[in-house]
């Protein structure tokens, strides 16, 4: 006779983990994100270059139409990178340029002479700094001036070292 066997019955397969939906869904993420910074510095970079264009390019520089002291240089870089609307190190990177050709404008021979070592010195230019730097609010403003013009005031010291004494 036959007899009956129960067979027993295979437990069911646990869940597996939707993995490829979740790589599928993290990638898709990281696609957006990276658009939307793409787009994002983009439209960064046109208002920096629309600003440089009006600012440095488009009309004259006013040390084309007067002498300006080496102090009013820096002052007028600084002023420019602080309104600078681009990604800051774009701002930053001009800033001494600006500086520099400001310098060339006129013989500066003197006033190089006249500083002496003091360009040496890691504290060139720090109190000048400093003293611009009170009329401005803001920790996160005073920390770009602050940039600025120290940027500014080393391109001051490199002129100065670099440029031939009598």
């Amino acid at each position: 006779m036959l007899r009956s066997v129960d067979v027993p019955t295979p437990a069911p397969a646990p869940d597996r983990p939707r993995t490829r939906r979740l790589v599928l869904g993290v990638i898709a993420v990281i696609v957006l994100l990276c658009v939307v910074f793409g787009i994002t510095v983009r439209r960064q970079q046109a208002r920096y270059q629309e600003y440089r264009a009006a600012t440095l390019e488009a009309g004259p520089l006013p040390w084309t139409e007067r002498t300006m002291s080496p102090q009013e240089c820096v002052a007028f870089t600084v002023d420019w990178a602080m309104a600078c609307p681009g990604v800051e190190s774009w701002c930053a990177n001009e800033a001494p340029r600006l500086t520099r050709e400001c310098l060339s404008s006129t013989d500066r021979s003197e006033y190089c002479e006249s500083l002496g070592d003091e360009v040496a010195s890691t504290h060139f230019g720090y109190a000048e700094c400093e003293t611009m730097r009170q009329s401005v609010e803001g920790r996160y403003t005073k920390r770009n001036h602050k940039k600025f013009c120290a940027s500014s005031y080393r391109a001051v010291a490199e002129y100065c070292r670099s440029s031939p004494t009598p």
